[in-house]
C-alpha cells in the first residue's frame, strides 16, 4: 500500500521491510528493524531499487554460543548494474567473514591445543582482519562473478556486534551514526549523535590524495564540462574521481566494492573499521544509505529513532518518510518531475541488563569512542532546495559523448 508523503507525491510502499524483531548477542538483547525504499528518477521510472540490506545473527557467527554475535549492513548499489553488485555482496559478504573468523578460530586451537568442543574468541585484531580481507575478497569474487562492474558497484557498511563491543566496517559514503548518552526525563533530550563511520569521498582530502597519487584528477562536474552560461546554481556539483586522460569515471565516492574502471584511479575496497565498547549509555545505532544522510542530518536521524525507542520499526519508517519529504524539497514536486535516491537504514536498540555497564574498559586494542560533536567531519550541508547529480554518470551522454 502506497503511503501519503506530502501534497504532490505519493511515496510507494516498501521494497524491502523487516518488522522489529529482538536478538540476544552477549548479555545484550538487540532490538532491530530495517527498510528500504526505492527511489524515483523521472528518466528512468521503472528503477531498480540499488539499495538493499543484511541483517545475520546466531550459528552463522557465533564461536559455539548461538546468541553470542550478529552482523547487520547497509549496501547502496550505483551505475548501471548497482542492484546486482549490492545483492551479490549482501550474500557473499557474510559468508566469507564467516570463513575468515572460523579459520583463525581453527588456527588458535591448533596453536593452543585447544579441544573443538571448546569457545574461542578473536582478538580484534583478528576481527579487523576477517573483516579486511572479506571486503578484499568480495571484491575480488564480484569481478570474476560475470556481473559487468567496470562502472557499477556498492557501498558497504556494516557492524559486528561481538563480545558487548560493536565492530564498524565502512566502504563508501553510507554512514552508521551511534546515539548515546543519558536521555532526560522528557525521553529525548541528553541523547547525541555520534558517527562511527567517515563518508569515503573526495571531499575529505586524505582520500583525494591517494587517488591523485594513482592518477586521478578530483574536479567537479562543471570544471570538467563546463556548462554553457556558466554553473546551474539550482544543482549540487560534487568534486568527483576522473581519469587523466579521460571524461570517466566520474565517481562521487572514493571506496567501493566494484567500479572496476575506478579502482585503477584509487577508488578501492578496503574498509576503514573501529571497534568500541557498549557501554551503557549507549542506546540505538542507526545504519543508513546516503539517501537518508544527504538529506537529514546525523542528529535529527538519531532523534527520530530515540522518539520509537519502543518500536524500532515505526522508528525506521519515520526516518525513511522524512527524508522522503526532504528530498522532495529539492525539486518542483510536480508529480512527474519527483527525483529522489533510493532509501534505506537499519536501526538497533540496545537493551542492557540492570545498571551493569556493558564494558568500559579500554582493552585488546578497543578505541575509545569519537568525541561526541553533533558535526560529522564530513557531514554535507543539506542541500537547501538543489538537486544532486547523481553518485555515477549512468553513461556518457551525460558527458555530451
Amino acid at each position: 500500500e502506497a503511503m501519503a508523503v506530502g501534497p504532490t507525491h505519493t511515496m510507494p510502499a516498501w521494497n524491502e521491510s523487516t518488522s522489529s524483531t529482538s536478538i540476544k548477542a552477549g548479555q545484550l538483547t538487540l532490538r532491530y528493524a530495517a527498510k528500504s525504499q526505492r527511489g524515483r528518477d523521472p528518466d528512468n521510472i521503472n528503477k531498480p531499487n540499488q539499495d538493499c540490506y543484511g541483517t545475520h545473527h546466531g550459528e552463522e557467527f557465533g564461536d559455539g554460543d548461538s546468541d553470542s554475535s550478529a552482523f547487520l549492513a547497509v549496501y547502496d548499489g550505483h551505475g548501471p548494474h548497482g542492484e546486482l553488485c549490492s545483492h551479490f555482496v549482501r550474500t557473499k559478504l557474510p559468508a566469507l567473514l564467516k570463513d575468515n573468523m572460523e579459520s583463525k578460530r581453527e588456527q588458535k586451537r591448533f596453536i593452543d591445543k585447544l579441544p573443538a568442543s571448546e569457545s574461542i574468541s578473536l582478538s580484534v585484531d583478528d576481527i579487523h582482519s576477517s573483516l579486511l580481507d572479506a571486503h578484499v575478497e568480495v571484491n575480488e569474487e564480484l569481478r570474476g562473478s560475470g556481473i559487468d562492474d567496470a562502472h557499477s558497484g556498492t557501498t558497504s557498511v556494516s557492524v559486528y556486534l561481538h563480545d558487548n563491543r560493536i565492530t564498524v566496517s565502512n566502504v563508501g559514503d553510507s554512514r552508521i551514526v551511534l546515539g548515546t548518552g543519558t536521555p532526560s526525563s522528557s525521553g529525548g533530550g541528553g541523547i547525541q549523535a555520534v558517527p562511527l563511520s567517515r563518508d569515503h569521498t573526495p571531499y575529505r582530502s586524505d582520500e583525494s590524495a591517494r587517488c591523485t597519487m594513482m592518477g586521478a584528477r578530483i574536479l567537479s562536474f562543471g570544471q570538467i564540462n563546463p556548462a554553457p552560461g556558466g554553473d546551474d546554481d539550482d544543482v549540487e556539483d560534487p568534486p568527483r574521481v576522473w581519469a587523466a586522460g579521460g571524461n570517466y569515471p566520474g565517481t562521487a565516492f572514493t571506496r567501493s566494492i566494484g567500479d572496476s574502471v575506478a579502482e585503477r584511479l584509487g577508488v578501492f575496497a578496503e574498509p576503514e573499521m573501529v571497534t568500541l565498547p557498549i557501554s551503557k549509555t549507549e542506546r540505538v545505532l542507526v545504519l543508513a544509505s546516503d539517501g537518508v544522510y544527504d538529506v537529514v542530518s546525523n542528529q535529527d536521524v538519531v532523534d527520530i529513532c530515540y522518539k520509537h525507542r519502543d518500536d524500532p520499526d515505526e522508528a525506521c519508517r519515520e526516518v525513511i518518510q522524512k527524508s522522503h519529504k526532504e528530498w522532495l524539497l529539492n525539486d518542483d514536486c510536480g508529480e512527474d518531475q519527483a527525483n529522489y535516491d533510493d532509501m534505506t537504514c537499519v536501526v538497533i536498540f540496545f537493551d542492557h541488563p540492570g545498571d551493569d555497564a556493558a564494558g568500559d574498559a579500554n582493552a585488546d586494542g578497543v578505541s575509545s569512542p569519537p568525541p561526541k560533536s553533533k558535526s560529522h567531519p564530513t557531514e554535507r550541508p543539506h542541500r537547501q532546495g538543489k538537486r544532486v547529480r547523481q553518485k555515477t554518470l549512468e553513461n556518457l551522454d551525460e558527458m555530451g559523448k
